[in-house]
């Protein structure tokens, strides 16, 4: 995998689970501005906490030189920031919906490219 992929998807893996701990850490970071918090803003941090440092654990240790693995980790993830984008936009987080579409795109666009570099085959390929 190219050097600037794997700087790229690492870059988008880390900014997420830094996202998911500032958001456990200060909650009312999350919402869009001028929202009031409620009662189960802090179930919400912790349940994407719990997501999101995983899943860049996950990629991390691939990204480092395990590639069994690595498509489909790259594919969850995208789909995950997808989640989150659409999150962002239906509900007026700019930060989410910009960083949720950059990670998406880096994440979707690397598990594609890898595809069609290694001949791995794609999520529901039976080959």
């Amino acid at each position: 995998m190219r050097r600037s992929l794997i700087v790229l998807n690492a870059a988008m893996a880390a900014g997420s689970a830094a996202a998911a701990v500032i958001g456990v850490v200060r909650p009312t970071l999350l919402l869009p501005p001028g929202t009031e918090p409620t009662a189960g803003l802090q179930v919400y941090a912790q349940a994407y906490a719990v997501r999101a440092v995983p899943l860049a654990a996950a990629l991390g240790y691939l990204l480092r030189g395990e590639r069994r693995g690595l498509v489909p980790v790259l594919a969850v993830a995208g789909a995950a920031q997808l989640g989150d984008a659409y999150i962002g936009i239906s509900r007026g987080i700019p930060g989410m919906a910009v960083g949720g579409t950059l990670a998406a795109g880096v994440h979707l666009t690397s598990a594609w490219w890898l595809t069609r570099r290694t001949g791995t085959p794609a999520l529901g390929d039976t080959a």
